[in-house]
C-alpha cells in the first residue's frame, strides 16, 4: 500500500485506509491500554498541581502514583506496539492481519521501550516550551514508526533510525501540527459529549444536575485533565498508524520499493 510519493497528504490518506482494516479489534487494544496510564497521568498531575510547594511532604503519596503510572506506561507501550505491528501487517498484505500482530519481536519492544521512554522525558523536561514538545511528539512517533526495523539491541542504532527518518522535517512537523489540532478539535468534541450527556439526562430524565454541571465544567481542573487524557487516547490510533505509514513511505523511497510496487500495479492492470 504505497500509492503516492511521501507527503503529508498521502501519509495521512493511506493511514486512513490501513485504520479502516485493523480498527477491529486492534484500535481496541491500543485504547484499552492507554487508558490506565491517560487517566493516571492525569492523576499525577492533579496531585502535583493540589501539594504544589508542599511536595516534598508528600512523597509517598506522590511516589505510589507515580510508580502505578510507570506500570501503566509500560503496558501503554505494548498495546502501541501491537497495533503498530497490525498496521504494518495490514499496510503490506492490503488486509488485516490476524493473530500475527501480537507476535511482536522481543528485540523491536524492547528498543521501543527505550525510545518511547526518551520521547515521554523529552515531553516532561519540555512540557511548557513550544519547540520542544514539538521535538518530543516528531521522537516519539518515529519510536513507534520505527519500532519493527530494530532487528538488534543496540542503542546507537535506535537512535541512528529515528535520526535517519527524522531528515523528513517537513512531513514529519507538517503531521504533527494536523495532529495539534486534530487535539485541539477531540478536546472539544468530548468535552461536547459530556454536556450533551447532562443535557440529555436533563430533558428526558429531569435529573438535578446543578452538583454534575459543577464537575463537569471547565472550572473544574480535574475534568479538564482527564478531557485531554480522553481527547488524546481517542486520536493514539491515527497518531500510531499516521507515523507506521510515514517510516514504510520513506523506506520505500530509499529502497525503491514504492517503483516496485507501482510497475506492479501497471502490469496488473
Amino acid at each position: 500500500m504505497i500509492h503516492a510519493p511521501l507527503t503529508t497528504t498521502s501519509v495521512l490518506d493511506e493511514s486512513t485506509d490501513v485504520i479502516s482494516m485493523v480498527a477491529a479489534p486492534w484500535a481496541a487494544v491500543v485504547i484499552a491500554t492507554s487508558i490506565p496510564y491517560r487517566f493516571l497521568q492525569a492523576l499525577f498531575v492533579d496531585r502535583l498541581i493540589e501539594v504544589g510547594g508542599e511536595a516534598s511532604h508528600y512523597g509517598r503519596l506522590l511516589g505510589t502514583t507515580a510508580n502505578f503510572a510507570i506500570a501503566a506506561f509500560v503496558l501503554s507501550l505494548w498495546g502501541r506496539a501491537v497495533f503498530a505491528r497490525a498496521c504494518r501487517l495490514a499496510a503490506a498484505r492490503g488486509s488485516a492481519p490476524g493473530r500475527e500482530a501480537w507476535r511482536v519481536p522481543a528485540v523491536a519492544f524492547t528498543s521501543y521501550l527505550f525510545t518511547g521512554t526518551l520521547a515521554e522525558l523529552i515531553f516532561y523536561a519540555t512540557i511548557f516550551t513550544g519547540v520542544g514538545t514539538l521535538v518530543a511528539a516528531i521522537v516519539g512517533g518515529l519510536a513507534i514508526g520505527t519500532m519493527e526495523l530494530n532487528e538488534r539491541a543496540s542503542i546507537s542504532a535506535t537512535i541512528r533510525l529515528i535520526a535517519r527518518y527524522g531528515r523528513e522535517l517537513r512531513v514529519l512537523s507538517a503531521l504533527t501540527i494536523v495532529f495539534a489540532c486534530a487535539m485541539f478539535i477531540s478536546l472539544i468534541n468530548v468535552a461536547a459529549t459530556f454536556g450533551l450527556g447532562m443535557w440529555l439526562s436533563d430533558v428526558f430524565l429531569g435529573a438535578d444536575l446543578s452538583r454534575w454541571k459543577i464537575l463537569f465544567s471547565g472550572n473544574n481542573r480535574r475534568f479538564v485533565l482527564a478531557t485531554i487524557a480522553g481527547a488524546w487516547i481517542a486520536l493514539e490510533p491515527f497518531w500510531i498508524a499516521a507515523n507506521v505509514m510515514l517510516v514504510r513511505k520513506a523506506g520505500a523511497a530509499e529502497t525503491g520499493e514504492d517503483l516496485k510496487v507501482w510497475f506492479e500495479e501497471l502490469r496488473q492492470s
